[in-house]
């Protein structure tokens, strides 16, 4: 049978049994990873809310009270918004024109970092907008009558927005 040490007694396997604790070795590591590549773990993803709070408080504002902000659109002039200190009002600068204009703004903040921003130019367009300083987007509607008589056009645009400071 085998040696004996002390009280133990010891069996020599030899090399078939050997052999076969290590294919069955092989097998199982084998079997582990067609198991990994056969169901994967879920893509991982980081949620809106979660990015915001990885960015500075520069870019995302708690109110816009006294900021500039830079606009760009995706289609049209884009152009800087400066809300007053107080936040009751707003002076928005055409970048193709540079034609400046001030206004009464009413600013809601929809969530963190999220804003909703609405004034009338003094040529009569009310312009509405979702500024979200988390993503740096912002989407928005100009409401405006070109013919006085005839009914309002509105147009709607997206791009980019972003703290000057």
């Amino acid at each position: 049978m085998g040696r004996t040490n002390g009280a133990f007694a010891t069996r020599n396997a030899g090399p078939i049994a050997s052999r076969g604790t290590g294919a069955i070795a092989i097998l199982a590591v084998a079997l582990a990873a067609a198991g990994c590549v056969a169901d994967p773990p879920a893509a991982q993803r980081v949620s809106k809310s979660h990015a915001a709070e990885t960015l500075g408080k520069a870019a995302v504002p708690a109110d816009l009270n006294g900021k500039t902000v830079q606009l760009s659109y995706d289609v049209g002039s884009g152009g800087t918004i400066t809300f007053a200190a107080d936040g009751r009002t707003v002076t928005y600068t055409a970048a193709d024109t540079g034609r400046r204009t001030s206004a009464p703004v009413a600013v809601a903040a929809v969530e963190a970092g999220v804003f909703l921003v609405t004034w009338t130019d003094d040529a009569g367009e009310v312009v509405s907008q979702v500024q979200d300083y988390r993503t740096g987007r912002v989407e928005g509607t100009w409401t405006r009558r070109p013919d006085p008589a005839g009914p309002p056009v509105i147009e709607t645009r997206t791009g980019s927005v972003h703290l000057t400071e």
